[in-house]
């Protein structure tokens, strides 16, 4: 089994090593005026705390899809879909980890929710739920927001890692009041009961807790694959309405300008 601790300590190696090396280098740039103690001080840290290696894109892809590359050739655990799933989901979203692994979109929702201001003051001690995250990249980029490992959940219809549990967001296998944000990234387009779905997510989140939900717009005439044959989402009131009399504050919202930009995203609090 790839270890992730493992995988990250090993690309400090070369980093370390590299930077010993490659004085020049690091001398570029904002590196130009920063001496020996400093730049010794950092490659201390990194070997330290080898997941801030996660805080870089592109190791977060590189991970990403050389640890889907490993698991992906070996059992991929799934749960039972009821009618409330899109037909094809669990097969769409198996081949979309084959082939992009690495898409690191889901970092946008980390990123609106961990400038919050009551989210960062005490963000390794919050309970996390990602909800259908398809590849491990998006946990990635929650625990290089500042997450903790330990109290970062998730759960999708299929799994092959180790850091994610199969469960269906319409019937969440957590207790009530568990969670102190929930991701829901590109999920609702998957469901038929979309209602149900946030139902749940507000089931599961605690008094005040922060809901981040992102989709792409979609109507009969951009999304037409047999797939897609739940209620269409066009913009940022119909995905608030969801919540209903549990929408609270609203930290961010943003809406899409059809024909280039499609996301959908709001991240509300929840009020119970």
């Amino acid at each position: 089994m790839i270890n992730l601790s493992q995988m990250l300590k090993e690309l400090v190696r070369n980093i370390v090593g590299l930077a010993a090396v490659a004085v020049p280098i690091s001398r570029r740039g904002p590196f130009r005026h920063v001496g020996g103690a400093a730049r010794r001080a950092i490659r201390f840290d990194i070997w330290a705390n080898p997941d801030s290696l996660l805080q870089m894109r592109k190791v977060r892809q590189q991970v990403a899809a050389a640890r889907a590359r490993h698991f992906l050739k070996g059992d991929i655990r799934m749960v039972g879909t009821n009618g409330k799933v899109a037909r094809g989901t669990v097969d769409h979203n198996i081949a979309g980890a084959r082939e992009s692994a690495d898409l690191d979109r889901p970092v946008v929702l980390v990123q609106v929710v961990s400038a919050i201001e009551k989210i960062r003051k005490n963000i390794s001690n919050l309970d996390v739920l990602s909800v259908g995250p398809r590849s491990e990249i998006e946990l990635f980029g929650i625990r290089a927001a500042g997450f903790s490992w330990n109290r970062i959940k998730a759960i999708d219809l299929f799994a092959y890692s180790p850091y994610v549990q199969t469960g269906d967001v319409h019937a969440i296998p957590f207790p009530d009041n568990s969670f102190d944000v929930v991701f829901l990234g590109w999920v609702l387009a998957y469901s038929k009961d979309q209602t149900g779905a946030i139902r749940e997510v507000v089931r599961v989140l605690r008094p005040g807790g922060i809901a981040v939900v992102a989709s792409d717009y979609s109507s009969e005439e951009t999304h037409t694959r047999a797939r897609v044959d739940s209620t269409h989402m066009q913009n940022s009131d119909q995905m608030l309405a969801l919540f209903g009399e549990h929408a609270g504050y609203v930290y961010f919202r943003h809406d899409p300008q059809m024909p280039d930009i499609h996301m959908i995203m709001i991240a509300v609090e929840v009020r119970k």
